[in-house]
């Protein structure tokens, strides 16, 4: 009996250590979990902070930003959370690094952000054929043919020699004396037109001989105009987009089946924004008052290299192109 209870006495000890432990571990689970899961007031939620100093008036990119993590409740109402909120904005003030971007500091971009100092911005205006049918976009690089028809008059700044023949009964000058053929004259001469001192008058009556030639290259473009709405940059690989007049919504363009179904989806582009510096923009606001002749190029994004063109007249279409030149007639002489 001894031997026994001494047994029961062991086995209920060993029970009793068995549940101490499972209680040990029971209470030391809800703390572990309550470890690993943190409180709400200590949830950090992302912030937009400026990556370096930041002038105003500047237009934010992915370089002038970066994504942090801070607690939740330090962070202030309004404050920028995405890179995507603030990129393509403008700053109303300077941002110092490290500032977090609050949208109420943030404005959109106007046009005066996106030209470039010393640049101007001007309006060309365009038809759909120059516009490349509505298919040029902003960032796109264009060059500009300048083509006009041109009289040429040359003006000799004096007046030329007249000889009087005194046999047709006019007064006869007996103190002329004109040199033997083939000799140069005596005394002062006249220039021939072409030669140095005289003057040449290039005037544009319409009626005269047509000439090209490229003018402007490298000009970026900065937005369009189709109609009254502006044309948003298309994705690459997608097919353009068509402002609704309705909605004022852009809707993709449906690849038409026919010639007749293309031209009523094309956007009528109106005007193209380019920027210009002032030397080119006194070009474009003469092309413009001379109601000139002009023809848009679409350069590809990656070409900057200027081009070295002739122009075109017909002379050089004969000449360099080898245009055909309709023979001569010869006819018989004799009287007839």
């Amino acid at each position: 009996m001894l031997r026994g209870g001494r047994v029961f006495i062991l086995l209920g000890v060993v029970l009793a250590v068995v549940a101490v432990l499972l209680g040990i571990v029971a209470l030391s689970r809800p703390n572990r979990e309550a470890a690993e899961t943190p409180a709400p007031d200590e949830m950090r939620v992302p912030v937009v902070v400026a990556a370096r100093d930041v002038p105003a008036n500047t237009v934010i990119t992915t370089a002038d930003i970066t994504v942090t993590e801070v607690p939740q409740e330090e962070v202030a109402p309004g404050t920028a959370q995405r890179a995507d909120q603030v990129v393509g904005l403008v700053t109303s003030g300077p941002l110092v690094e490290g500032q977090r971007v609050l949208m109420a500091n943030l404005v959109a971009p106007s046009l005066g952000n996106v030209v470039q100092p010393g640049k101007r911005a001007v309006a060309l205006p365009v038809d759909r054929v120059s516009a490349l049918g509505g298919l040029i976009q902003p960032n796109d690089t264009i060059d500009i043919i300048y083509s006009v028809r041109v009289n040429l008059t040359r003006v000799v700044p004096s007046e030329p020699l007249e000889v009087v023949d005194a046999t047709q009964g006019y007064a006869q000058q007996e103190n002329l004396q004109l040199p033997p053929y083939g000799q140069p004259p005596a005394g002062p001469t006249y220039p021939f037109p072409g030669e140095p001192g005289s003057r040449f008058i290039v005037t544009d009556e319409g009626g005269g001989n047509p000439v090209t030639k490229l003018v402007l290259q490298n000009i970026r473009v900065l937005q369009v105009i189709a109609g009254s709405e502006p044309v948003t940059p298309a994705a690459e690989g997608a097919a353009p987009a068509q402002t609704s007049a309705e909605t004022g919504e852009a809707t993709p363009t449906p690849a038409p089946d026919t010639a007749e179904q293309a031209a009523s989806t094309l956007p009528a582009v109106d005007l193209l924004i380019i920027e210009v510096d002032p030397q080119q923009a006194e070009m474009i606001t003469f092309m413009l008052d001379q109601q000139a002749r002009y023809q848009v190029v679409l350069r590809s994004r990656s070409d900057q290299e200027p081009a070295t063109t002739s122009g075109i007249t017909y002379d050089r279409l004969v000449s360099q192109y080898g245009l055909p030149v309709p023979a001569t007639v010869r006819l018989p002489g004799g009287p007839q």
